[in-house]
């Protein structure tokens, strides 16, 4: 089975030059803005899935994605917005993710 990498450096360099922060990155995601949107790789490396936290008012999200999306262009990343998620802390203190289709 072939593993394609994940070009996270240049995610990371792609959001820092548009005034966003990773605040965390594991296994296909990365969290940004304190989990205001989230991206996730794709089956291949420069294929990504844009995500948007519930609690993120929609005039934000809007702005994000026109801005992301052509920079991500740019750089050789397909970005493509796939829905919303919400995050809730479990009783065993981690994180519930929860995925809504646009």
């Amino acid at each position: 089975m072939e593993t394609s990498l994940r070009p996270l450096g240049t995610v990371m360099q792609l959001l820092e030059e548009l005034g966003h922060e990773v605040t965390y990155a594991y296994e296909d995601l990365v969290f940004v803005n304190h989990s205001d949107f989230l991206l996730q790789f794709g089956e291949t490396g420069s294929v990504m899935h844009l995500f948007f936290n519930s609690d993120c008012p929609k005039k934000n999200a809007d702005s994000i994605e026109a801005s992301l999306i052509p920079a991500a262009d740019k750089k050789g990343l397909s970005v493509s917005k796939k829905g919303r998620y919400s995050l809730s802390e479990q009783p065993d203190e981690n994180l519930q993710i929860r995925f809504f289709d646009m």
